[in-house]
């Protein structure tokens, strides 16, 4: 394991992980139900948090704007959230889960439980342990890569914006 500590050894297991999760259809995660991962996702974050702006939705699985309002007409088509205009901004969408779309979910987060517990029991303790701070340390390092991405990507169209006006007509 000392060689797989180096850059170049985590950024193969990282590698290694994402094609394993990448390779993970929705009907083996998601068995019995017709619906994407995405579609999936979204119904588990509705259960937990509850009623939200569609815009929620989009931020939480990093979605654009357009992709999200047609995955969520087609969970509002199978009859498994509602989306009514915001009474306090007509601009915007609340959702909310239906009780047939409450069912899914739980259905949903019910299997992944136990499909995460088989995952994990073939850990041991020290094992458990090491994952949750990598786990913890990792997803904190994307957070930061993608905020600092975006801050970037952000200035540097300011930028070019700032060197067109600039320009001699």
């Amino acid at each position: 394991m000392e060689g797989k500590l180096g850059p170049e050894g985590l950024e193969s297991l990282l590698t290694d992980l994402l094609i394993e999760m990448g390779l993970q259809r929705a009907d083996s995660v998601l068995p019995g139900l017709a619906l994407s991962l995405s579609e999936g996702w979204a119904l588990v974050e509705l259960n937990r948090v509850g009623t939200v702006h569609q815009q929620h939705i989009a931020a939480r699985l990093q979605l654009e704007k357009s992709s999200a309002s047609r995955l969520l007409a087609g969970l509002e088509r199978q009859g498994w959230l509602t989306r009514e205009r915001d009474p306090a901004n007509r601009r915007y969408y609340r959702l909310a889960l239906t009780a047939e779309g409450r069912a899914v979910a739980d259905h949903i987060e019910e299997h992944l439980h136990e499909r995460h517990a088989r995952i994990l029991a073939r850990l041991d303790d020290s094992e458990r342990t090491a994952l949750a701070v990598g786990i913890s340390a990792l997803a904190r390092a994307m957070r930061e890569t993608t905020a600092h991405a975006g801050t970037a990507t952000t200035s540097h169209h300011r930028g070019q914006e700032r060197s067109a006006s600039t320009r001699p007509a």
